[in-house]
């Protein structure tokens, strides 16, 4: 199991929704990123499974909870997931292992096949809301079992670009210390989604939920990509 740098352990319990600067157009941006998308270590790294490391933290009306996940994924639709509550004060940890299929309504390998394809299977997580913000939340959704390699981040880049109604936000500093590109999108009842993605290979670093009220934007959801890499084993 791959364990957070020692910068981003102390992430906050509590975070405030992230600040922004005044926004831009998002698609030269994320056209560019598309373009110039780097590579990570992690795409050269051995292993079956594409294993990911995240800490999600809720505020479900004033109850705050904090957990780590860690889930492996392979392209033949096994995984598994490891998950605990955060900080852990010695409570049991549940081990659960979901046989080949699993996730197949997820389908991750198909959902990077093209933008169209990609923008459909995302926005049906908010699909509610409208697709712009759909498509932000699907990739996050996606991040948290899957790291794409450089051809899928840049498709998703490509995507976010010729989706309208979405504002970037460059060298965004998030709760952690991380810099990235903020791509933001606001529904007009007042909702927030907010992706920051590494400015030169596009992976997902963090996603945030927020709503507006009286006093300013209220976090809601903040999800923090920890790690990622590839195993040889499940466990």
């Amino acid at each position: 199991m791959p364990s957070p740098n020692d910068d981003l352990a102390g992430t906050a319990h509590t975070p405030m929704a992230t600040m922004l600067r005044p926004g831009q157009p998002a698609r030269p941006i994320l056209l560019h990123l598309a373009r110039q998308t780097a590579a990570d270590p992690c795409d050269s790294a051995v292993g079956r499974f594409n294993l990911v490391h995240h800490r999600a933290w809720y505020d479900n009306e004033g109850e705050q909870t904090t957990r780590d996940i860690v889930r492996w994924y392979a392209d033949d639709d096994s995984g598994a997931a490891l998950m605990t509550q955060h900080p852990n004060f010695g409570v049991a940890v549940t081990h659960d292992f979901w046989p080949p299929g699993w996730l197949h309504n997820r389908n991750l390998f198909h959902t990077y096949r093209s933008t169209d394809w990609l923008r459909a299977q995302s926005s049906l997580q908010d699909a509610q809301i409208n697709r712009t913000i759909g498509l932000v939340a699907g990739l996050a959704a996606l991040a948290t079992w899957h790291s794409p390699g450089p051809p899928q981040r840049a498709l998703a880049a490509q995507a976010l670009a010729d989706t309208t109604g979405m504002t970037t936000h460059p060298s965004t500093l998030g709760h952690v210390g991380r810099t990235g590109i903020a791509v933001a999108a606001t529904s007009d009842i007042g909702r927030e989604r907010l992706l920051i993605l590494h400015a030169s290979t596009g992976g997902v670093l963090a996603y945030e939920r927020a709503i507006l009220t009286p006093t300013g934007w209220r976090t809601r959801v903040y999800l923090l990509l920890l790690t990622h890499t590839h195993a040889p084993h499940r466990y």
